[in-house]
């Protein structure tokens, strides 16, 4: 019998194998995972600065610079200056960036149509349970 620290383990390959095999599939060979994970915060927080970015994701100011600058250079997201306060720069996400998110989705439904698959109805709901009490006590 395999541990929990197996099975989320293994349960978390299959997410990065569908989450990798769908954006291949689209086209972003470009973008590695740590670049979608950037991206996915950065829609998360509604067009933060650099600032709260470096801060949600624990880095410096000036490697988060870095960081986004390939991000722009690729054409996911953009800088724009602050109406507020010009010497401000938000994180907005361009486009192509739009695009991931959408892709996203995709992969989350191919994840839950592989568990639909191997568990009942039942059993499907009581994951589903399981995993929203999961998601209130892990901090994102």
């Amino acid at each position: 019998m395999s541990t929990l620290k197996e099975t989320i383990s293994n349960f978390s390959y299959l997410i990065e194998t569908i989450l990798d095999e769908t954006i291949c599939q689209a086209d972003f060979i470009d973008l590695t995972q740590q670049q979608f994970y950037y991206l996915q915060v950065i829609v998360k927080m509604k067009n933060p600065t650099l600032t709260e970015f470096a801060k949600e994701i624990n880095l410096t100011k000036p490697t988060v610079t870095v960081l986004v600058d390939k991000l722009v250079n690729k054409g996911y997201i953009k800088r724009i200056k602050s109406d507020k306060d010009r010497r401000s720069i938000h994180l907005h996400i361009d486009e192509k960036g739009g695009k991931i998110t959408a892709l996203r989705e995709i992969a989350y439904d191919k994840i839950a149509e592989k568990i639909k698959i191997r568990l009942n109805d039942t059993e499907t709901a009581i994951l589903s349970e399981l995993l929203k009490k999961l998601a209130i006590i892990i901090p994102v």
